[in-house]
């Protein structure tokens, strides 16, 4: 696509004292043949679709990790209870034909579709809801672990109604419900220990299964034919049309263009922005859509250097996140605005904190004992300005530019691109001063699952106000309130320079005309149920 489309942001309504979860999602910018490739004529089954993808994710447990490389495989594998409307942001029914929120919001009632099974033949019933959630409270409450924080249990009726409670009332629930971190899993899966599950070993009610997985080559994904319980608002609604998805890890960029043009692959994901405009026309097609959540950042450890504000402030007026676009990215990008991108229910503009003072950038710096070196690089007690930026293979191609901005103000970034599973183990240890984790979410909650001192907590933030801010805006039970909450929670953020947002993000793949019906869903993951290959 040449222009960034956006929906509207509809108003939210109040349902039972709490919010109902009416959000404004970006529109999937389809070239040619309109939103999500829908009006491609009648679905045909049949084919194999191949897909170049950005990375071996190391693991495919949707429980375990949020990699953009992981969750478009799982998302095929593993149905949730909801499902949200990528147009409207509306949640709709899905694994639950209905459901209901209690007056103070904090329990959650679900009445189950009759029929649905996992791929093991047991059936979708309100026993593995329970089990899958009893069982994901217990990993580390980063990711999807994060949206049960507050769980006081599962109360099961009968075989298809069940009440998921919570301590206190939780505005995000519903949406995650939509989210395949939250997809419901056979109980079988949990006989299995956390590295298997990363292997592939956990099984879902999904539209397709995993075939196998052969680490640093691909992944396949076989169709089920007895699939017949997909989304209220599915336009197919048996089984899938691909009779497999093979998933190629083609890490460089440019391989993945050349096996797309070359006809190797049907889609080629995470185009580089040089190579866009060789895909509109002549039998391909753009498929983009913004990112809801929050936008690519320098994710900033608060121990050693970074635990001086002014420098961690210094960072954020030094980066020219125009100039970063404009060099780098295509008109499917564009600056950061604020901590939270642009799409994101409860967004505020906020501008005015991220301009570009360079000037500014050196007093501070200045004021912090830095002192400018014979290269350039600042010097304090004869120690260099030095950060070691932590990266997960393979490097994009902002980060270099990025590394030359702050240069520019005396910091010497030290780009270190390592192997997904080393990234994960070194961020886990805090082995880094930067990195980068931008998530995708339709949800601002997001905010308190990468900032909440009581989560993960992999930046070291100490506990405080910002705390509170994020609790005040999973709990609140209006729209006026969350917003405060959620606008108090970003403007803390960006007045301690607790992150350095840079740009907003897009999923932007190049797609063969032959594949028809392919879109993204509200969290910008691949729906393929509807695709087929004409």
């Amino acid at each position: 696509m040449s222009t960034r489309t956006t929906g509207s942001r509809p108003r939210l309504r109040l349902a039972i004292a709490l919010l109902a979860v009416v959000l404004p999602v970006a529109a999937c910018s389809d070239e040619g043949t309109g939103v999500g490739g829908k009006g491609d004529g009648t679905p045909r089954d049949g084919g194999t679709l191949l897909v170049g993808s950005e990375a071996d994710p190391s693991c495919l447990d949707p429980q375990q990790t949020g990699q953009v490389s992981a969750v478009d495989i799982s998302r095929s594998v593993v149905d949730g209870l909801t499902y949200q409307d990528p147009k409207t942001g509306r949640i709709v029914p899905w694994l639950a034909k209905s459901f209901t929120t209690s007056a103070d919001g904090s329990a959650f009632t679900f009445v189950l579709r009759d029929g649905a099974t996992f791929s093991d033949g047991k059936p979708v019933d309100a026993a593995a809801v329970k089990t899958t959630f009893d069982n994901l409270v217990k990993l580390p409450a980063n990711g999807a672990p994060g949206y049960l924080i507050g769980y006081q249990g599962t109360t099961v009726t009968d075989a298809h109604r069940l009440t998921v409670k919570f301590d206190t009332a939780n505005a995000q629930f519903l949406q995650a419900t939509s989210t395949v971190g939250l997809g419901i899993l056979s109980p079988a899966t949990f006989t299995a220990s956390a590295a298997e599950r990363c292997r592939g070993k956990f099984i879902g009610s999904g539209p397709y299964v995993l075939d196998h997985y052969t680490t640093n080559q691909e992944v396949v994904l076989k169709k089920r034919k007895d699939y017949a319980w997909p989304s209220s608002i599915a336009t197919n609604k048996g089984a899938a049309h691909f009779d497999e998805v093979k998933f190629s890890f083609i890490p460089e960029g440019g391989a993945r263009t050349g096996a797309l043009t070359s006809g190797q692959v049907q889609i080629a994901k995470a185009l580089l922005p040089t190579d866009e405009a060789q895909f509109k026309g002549n039998g391909f097609r753009i498929l983009s859509a913004p990112g809801p959540g929050l936008v690519p950042p320098l994710s900033l450890n608060h121990k050693g250097i970074l635990a001086d504000y002014k420098v961690r402030a210094a960072l954020l007026k030094g980066i020219d996140r125009q100039g970063l676009v404009d060099s780098v990215f295509s008109s499917s990008y564009k600056p950061a605005t604020s901590v939270l991108s642009s799409v994101t229910p409860y967004y505020k503009d906020f501008s005015d904190k991220l301009r570009y003072d360079a000037e500014g950038a050196r007093a501070l710096l200045d004021s912090a004992g830095w002192k400018p070196g014979k290269d350039g690089i600042r010097v304090k007690n004869g120690r260099p300005l030095a950060l070691t930026w932590l990266i997960p293979a393979p490097m994009p191609p902002a980060d270099e530019a990025v590394q030359q901005q702050l240069r520019k103000i005396g910091v010497d970034v030290k780009l270190k691109p390592v192997a997904p599973p080393v990234y994960v183990e070194q961020q886990q240890k805090g082995q880094f001063d930067l990195t980068a984790v931008g998530v995708t979410r339709a949800d601002p909650d997001i905010l308190r699952n990468i900032f909440h001192s009581k989560g993960d907590n992999l930046w070291h933030l100490p506990a405080g106000r910002l705390d509170t801010y994020l609790e005040k805006q999973v709990s609140a039970t209006d729209e006026k309130s969350r917003q405060t909450a959620v606008t108090d929670a970003v403007e803390w953020i960006l007045d301690h320079a607790d992150t350095v947002p840079l740009y907003e993000g897009a999923q932007v793949h190049g797609v063969a005309d032959t594949v028809k019906g392919f879109g993204l869903d509200a969290s910008n993951r691949f729906d393929l149920h509807d695709a087929w290959l004409g």
